[in-house]
């Protein structure tokens, strides 16, 4: 798209498509047939894997990983610092965050730094993510609480564009 800036050291897979804005920081991985939103910001050393969607004015932070089938509504944000100290302490504590197979993040979560998505996980508009959260659950509040299980119908397996 226009107006957008990918880094050296990014690689680019075959069928993926980067809108107008986005921002690919240096080596950074991302995989085929994925979309990146207007004005997305990924950031240095991020995997993405195949067939991920990233909508508009995302956060991706340093360091996370995103596998297969992966959504991410606009304007969620991610974090990797959670010492928010100014020395150099604070550089033992980057982490990213792991979104495991087909999760699913809803419109203006924010992700705390190194907490992990469950496979087929899907987390709510507006929700405040502090804990690890299980595969195939639904969560949503400030903090994000776990509210059931994610429907079968739902679940990535089940869907007709799932290539395994």
């Amino acid at each position: 798209g226009a107006n957008t800036v990918i880094y050296i050291g990014s690689t680019i897979s075959n069928n993926v498509l980067i809108a107008d804005l986005a921002s690919v920081r240096e080596n950074t991985n991302i995989g085929e047939y994925t979309i990146i939103g207007r004005g997305v910001t990924i950031e240095n050393y991020v995997k993405i894997g195949k067939r991920c969607k990233l909508e508009s004015e995302c956060y991706i932070t340093a360091y996370s990983e995103l596998e297969d089938y992966v959504f991410i509504a606009p304007g969620v944000v991610t974090s990797n610092d959670n010492f928010l100290g100014r020395t150099e302490e604070r550089f033992k504590h980057f982490k990213g965050i792991t979104v495991k197979k087909g999760g699913r993040i809803g419109a203006n979560a924010v992700i705390l730094p190194g907490k992990t998505i469950g496979e087929d996980a899907l987390i709510a508009a507006g929700s405040v993510v502090t804990k690890d959260v299980p595969p195939r659950k639904v969560v949503m509040g400030a903090p994000a609480r776990i509210i059931r299980d994610v429907p079968r119908e739902q679940l990535i397996e089940n869907q007709k564009f799932y290539v395994g």
